[in-house]
């Protein structure tokens, strides 16, 4: 793989290419990316500042776009955080709040006795609340490095997030029913009005789907 981005060939939000130099993005990466977004913000909202055509956009565009610019720049150096925090194989905390488990030692736990299902990985939130020099926890007991938490869960090297597993779940949930718009049967694609193959699914028939997914998933939980 080479050690260079890709440049940008495709408008698809699947095609992530031009993101990364590896098979998945890096944190590092990833806060690059959400950097150069709050830069590229920040310059659109000063251009819309002195629009070719005089029309205001000060309230409507240009501070939305400020306040857009700044939630972004929060979000990478967050993530840059955690990722320095990773990387330098800093001790976190080895339970979450109320003595649970996570990591390896929550994979595989009895639901019954803590009544949910356990954090087996993390989210940036609970990597940098766990990580927090401010707590007393440092005094009392060894801290644990997240990678080192997190070894011997099983499949890690494919690993995705609930937010990915659950897009994935309803598209294939979706080509399992009838469409109630162009009448597609399950197992087929949706057809367009001329009769050609659909790039996505019709809205009745995600809705259907989303809505199988969910209950599926409140059910496990």
């Amino acid at each position: 793989m080479s050690a260079e981005h890709k440049k940008q060939t495709s408008t698809d939000p699947a095609r992530t290419e031009h993101l990364r130099c590896g098979k998945r993005i890096t944190l590092d990466e990833l806060a690059v990316h959400l950097d150069a977004a709050r830069v590229w913000l920040r310059q659109l909202a000063l251009a819309a500042e002195t629009p070719a055509v005089p029309i205001e956009l000060g309230a409507n565009i240009c501070d939305r776009l400020d306040a857009m610019a700044d939630e972004l720049g929060r979000l990478g150096q967050d993530v840059a955080r955690a990722d320095a925090v990773i990387s330098q194989w800093q001790p976190l905390r080895p339970y979450l709040p109320n003595w649970e488990p996570w990591g390896a030692r929550a994979h595989g736990s009895d639901r019954q006795q803590w009544g949910k299902r356990l954090s087996t990985v993390l989210s940036l939130h609970q990597v940098l609340a766990l990580v927090s020099e401010d707590l007393p926890w440092r005094d009392e007991e060894p801290g644990i490095a997240y990678l080192d938490g997190l070894n011997g869960i099983p499949g890690l090297e494919e690993w995705e997030s609930p937010r990915a597993a659950r897009a994935a779940a309803i598209q294939a949930q979706a080509r399992q029913e009838v469409c109630a718009t162009c009448q597609a049967i399950a197992g087929t694609h949706c057809r367009t009005k001329n009769g050609h193959i659909a790039e996505t699914y019709h809205k009745p028939r995600i809705t259907l789907a989303t809505r199988v997914v969910d209950d599926g998933l409140q059910e496990q939980q």
